[in-house]
């Protein structure tokens, strides 16, 4: 009778349960090269460059608060009295703050580090003209917008998927909402400064929308 010896598998690392064995799962990524990991899409250190263009992106959210404050300050100025417009730019001033704050909060939860710079002082302080300042607003937003889709396609290029997600659901998608109001006030703005008293009759509107 002729024998064949049968050379049986490694039973090292693994679990025996009853009469079953079973075998841990191989990691793929070992399997062609043993020295090879995966890339860790979710790792909690941020990339240098990236960090970067958060810090820049909080000046830039900054600098457009910085200017909406000072729109908001002239319309509810005394002898002016437009607390309407005061109002909306106090609140967009407020947003602008708190889009910073946030970016700021995420880059501390990625051991980030928070760099402030210098705001710059805004080009004007009178904002008397209501066309005029309205289509700087729009300006601003898309500035904004700007900024953040470089942001977002940095941090894409650098494979860090959880400041792209980040930038999609906290930002972009309202930063869209924002200037298609904008755009929509200017629409309005067209329409009644043709009036004698355009400039009172938006004002009222916005009183009911925004409080100084």
């Amino acid at each position: 009778i002729s024998l064949r010896l049968v050379r049986l598998p490694s039973l090292r690392n693994r679990k025996f349960f009853g009469s079953r064995v079973i075998c841990p799962p191989e990691d793929p990524a070992t399997q062609a090269d043993g020295n090879s990991k995966p890339e860790n899409l979710a790792a909690l250190q941020i990339n240098a460059l990236v960090q970067g263009a958060i810090n820049e992106q909080i000046n830039t959210e900054l600098s457009a608060s910085h200017t909406y404050l000072s729109m908001s300050y002239f319309f509810a100025r005394s002898g002016i009295g437009l607390m309407g417009f005061a109002g909306l730019y106090r609140s967009m001033s407020n947003e602008e703050q708190s889009h910073a704050d946030s970016l700021a909060k995420y880059l501390l939860k990625r051991n980030g580090a928070v760099e402030l710079n210098t705001i710059k002082k805004p080009a004007t302080c009178s904002w008397a003209n209501i066309g005029t300042t309205l289509n700087e607003t729009v300006r601003l937003e898309n500035c904004v917008s700007e900024s953040l889709s470089q942001l977002y396609r940095l941090a894409e290029k650098q494979n860090d998927v959880l400041t792209t997600d980040f930038i999609v659901t906290e930002f972009l998608t309202e930063q869209i909402e924002s200037i298609r109001e904008v755009n929509l006030l200017i629409a309005r703005w067209r329409t009644l400064e043709k009036t004698t008293n355009g400039v009172y009759l938006l004002n009222r509107e916005l009183e009911h929308k925004f409080k100084a």
